[in-house]
């Protein structure tokens, strides 16, 4: 749903580092605030040739160089090869971090962020959130406004998690009797000298294990939990929560578009009162189809009722005692983790 207004604190003329801007730049901010494709997470499509058409004599170029003055001095955050431009401050002077429902919706709108340079600056600025004034008082799910806007920002820190670089493999050197190990350290001056027969040793073996093929990885499975019965209390759990346990399991981040789609169709179930534990299940079958985030609502149906399904696929008649739900013995037979 397209925005129907952009919201400007009037304190913005208090900034000083926004009256340093001159009056293209500061005209230029006011612009990007007010699109009406703006999301929650202050993310927009970098449209250069469609933005030109809104002022008359404004060309690409010039545009261009505005945009980034404004990245230079940090009111917007410009990632060409992405097409990608973010608002990086945002989500705190929107308010959208006072309201969980509404942070809510930024995650899942800065899921569908592609650039590493928007999403690291998006994590810079959850950082900056100040948690501390939000009421830590319980509300009617037994959470206070502070644990379930924390709850979103750990569900875009996981989502956006990336691993640290892994540093440059050392080359070998041939190893002969009497070497010394690798970075050990030199005797003190006039101390004993003990023999280097016994690390040479060593060091033969480390360089064969060096040179010996590593072990496969074992693949981390999907986690299925335990079955729990549809009365059984749970935790807050929302699509961002089961966003972030989806991608932390699948090899490859999927595109946005996809982690988008996903995301809406999770909030319905989850607003439906479908059982996590059920959505759980069937988000971890349907990635392993492979299927259209379309079809993950049947997914999940054909995990709550599997038992039913395959009573009826196999002609034993319909439902027979109590409900059970799929082990994951079912899954590896349906082809799932």
């Amino acid at each position: 749903m397209a925005r129907g207004h952009g919201r400007v604190l009037s304190s913005i003329w208090e900034d000083n580092d926004f009256l340093a801007l001159d009056r293209e730049q500061q005209g230029t901010y006011f612009f990007l605030i007010s699109q009406p494709n703006l999301n929650h997470a202050g993310l927009l499509p970098l449209t250069l040739k469609r933005w030109t058409r809104k002022a008359r004599g404004l060309t690409a170029a010039g545009l261009e160089k505005t945009l980034n003055d404004l990245d230079a001095a940090r009111f917007i955050v410009v990632d060409e090869d992405t097409e990608e431009l973010l608002i990086r401050s945002f989500i705190r002077n929107d308010g959208v971090w006072k309201q969980p429902k509404v942070m809510g919706a930024a995650v899942s709108g800065a899921l569908e962020i592609s650039s590493r340079h928007l999403r690291r600056a998006l994590l810079e600025e959850m950082d900056r959130i100040p948690l501390h004034e939000l009421s830590n008082e319980p509300g009617a799910r037994h959470t206070s406004i502070r644990q379930e806007v924390a709850g979103h920002i750990e569900t875009l820190r996981n989502a956006f998690w990336e691993p640290a670089p892994t540093p440059p493999a050392r080359p070998l050197r041939s190893l002969q009797d009497g070497d010394a190990e690798p970075h050990a350290e030199a005797p003190p001056q006039g101390g004993p000298k003990g023999s280097t027969r016994a690390r040479a040793q060593t060091t033969r073996t480390q360089a064969s294990r060096a040179l010996s093929p590593a072990p496969a990885p074992t693949p981390v499975p999907y986690p299925v939990p335990p079955t729990a019965g549809a009365d059984a209390p749970h935790p807050a759990v929302t699509a961002q929560t089961l966003v972030g346990e989806w991608l932390d399991h699948v090899p490859h981040r999927p595109p946005g578009n996809v982690i988008g789609q996903a995301s809406k169709h999770l909030k319905q179930m989850l607003d439906e009162g479908v059982d996590p534990d059920h959505i759980r299940r069937g988000l971890a079958l349907w990635t392993s189809k492979g299927l259209h985030p379309s079809a993950l609502p049947s997914v999940v149906n054909e995990a709550m009722n599997a038992n039913v399904i395959r009573l009826a696929a196999t002609g034993t008649g319909g439902y027979q005692g109590p409900y059970r739900s799929p082990s994951n013995a079912d899954y590896t037979q349906q082809g799932g983790f």
